[in-house]
């Protein structure tokens, strides 16, 4: 959320998609798992991007996630990006606000 409220200028050049594990079946069931997560560390918000559920876990096996959060990062081609997907997402994002910047002064 932090990253995503950061980079708010930058939104239309990238997405954040949250998947939620095979546990959660509906959103109902969803907003019960993360009520505690979100009054203690999202201090009463909710996400702002979509969630999505995994209720096979196709997703979640596809991508190898072992863990959450897990970050993974994909880029443009469609590649998923090895590596710590955070880091690279703000040199990412970085190198996009330093172009937009480049032709704000055009």
């Amino acid at each position: 959320m932090k990253l995503y409220d950061k980079h708010e200028p930058l939104r239309d050049h990238f997405e954040v998609l949250a998947f939620h594990d095979a546990t959660a079946k509906s959103f109902e069931e969803l907003d019960k798992k993360i009520q505690r997560v979100t009054e203690t560390r999202w201090d009463g918000r909710t996400l702002p991007f979509p969630i999505l559920l995994d209720a096979t876990g196709a997703t979640v096996k596809a991508f190898g996630i072992r863990a959450y959060p897990t970050n993974i990062l994909i880029d443009p081609e469609g590649h998923l990006v090895r590596g710590n997907a955070e880091k690279m997402l703000e040199s990412k994002l970085e190198e996009l606000a330093a172009a937009a910047a480049r032709e704000d002064r055009k």
